[in-house]
């Protein structure tokens, strides 16, 4: 049960004795675990080292499991996040320097495909570079690692399809990524379904061409391809337009026109610049098509635009988005 954290056998089977039993010192403990008194004091010392006993006067006692085993998760979970890192700058001391090398991984089904993407991002330092498309092999869901990474201070830039975006929940979902600090952007016609990571390892994911065949996908590694990556997803983020998606609880207020847009009103036009009918939009803010043409006139009417080209000059040229 305990050898995930690291204990051996009989440090496991000396601290659940201790647990329900009483303190004691090595000799005493010796004969209620059948293990010798010098195997009892090395399981005793790793076990105190660990914080899972304290020592007494020579005799051991338990410390409370809640704590003991709070305190050994995290001290396992840092170790591990030393090794991976460790292991990182290890593999890439190791790789050839030659920028012909490569390296394909055919990987097939959505369960391996999500695990691989997975990995995939836990194992960015830098940044990740994402282009996300339809179709999907599965509904939408948060993504808990990408919002884990964003915390560590991991880049993410990511282009949207817009047809992604008549997905209903699509911009609440997005929205969440972009409040935890991702840079969004919608393009009309995204090549394709790609994740790069820190520009030296790439994810290309491929739909079925029918119901009998798996989903599969490409995991590359090699300076030659992931530079063509790179290059196809900036010339793609250089044409795509910005999401300003406010945070999912963001209501519609009707607090007096400013001279700046409400978050609200930043969802609105971030949505409609991506080419979104405004009965779309108002699908994907929850709010009814009558509250996005209103909050729209206000808008016109605040910035003096007769016409919603004239809005989109006047948001482009004060920077609204």
């Amino acid at each position: 049960m305990l050898s995930a954290f690291g204990l051996s056998e009989l440090e496991e089977k000396v601290y659940l004795e201790l647990v329900r039993g009483r303190a004691g010192t090595a000799t005493e403990l010796a004969p209620r675990v059948a293990a010798t008194v010098a195997e009892l004091d090395h399981a005793l010392d790793a076990l105190a080292r660990a914080g899972l006993v304290r020592m007494v006067a020579g005799r051991a006692g338990a410390t409370p499991p809640d704590l003991a085993i709070e305190s050994l998760l995290n001290q396992r979970m840092r170790e591990l996040q030393e090794a991976r890192v460790g292991l990182w700058d290890w593999l890439r001391q190791q790789r050839p320097a030659d920028p012909m090398d490569q390296d394909v991984q055919l990987v097939v089904g959505v369960p391996a495909i999500m695990q691989a993407f997975d990995q995939f991002l836990r194992g960015a330092q830098e940044e990740v570079l994402g282009f996300d498309r339809p179709p999907y092999a599965a509904v939408l869901q948060d993504n808990p690692t990408e919002v884990e990474m964003l915390g560590r201070g991991v880049a993410f830039r990511v282009v949207y399809d817009r047809r992604g975006l008549e997905r209903p929940g699509a911009a609440a979902h997005i929205g969440r990524f972009v409040a935890a600090g991702e840079q969004a952007r919608v393009a009309a016609n995204v090549p394709g379904k790609l994740a790069v990571a820190d520009r030296r390892v790439a994810l290309i994911s491929f739909p079925a061409r029918a119901e009998s065949i798996d989903p599969w996908a490409l995991v590359v590694r090699g300076t030659t391809w992931v530079e063509v990556l790179v290059a196809l997803f900036t010339e793609v983020w250089d044409r795509a337009t910005p999401l300003r998606l406010a945070a999912a609880s963001e209501g519609v207020d009707d607090v007096e026109r400013q001279s700046t847009p409400t978050p609200v009103d930043r969802q609105i036009l971030s949505l409609l610049m991506t080419g979104l009918p405004d009965k779309a939009v108002a699908s994907q803010l929850g709010i009814s098509l009558r509250t996005v043409q209103r909050r729209l006139r206000q808008l016109m009417d605040t910035t003096g635009s007769a016409t919603r080209m004239q809005l989109g000059w006047f948001i482009a040229r004060n920077d609204w988005l």
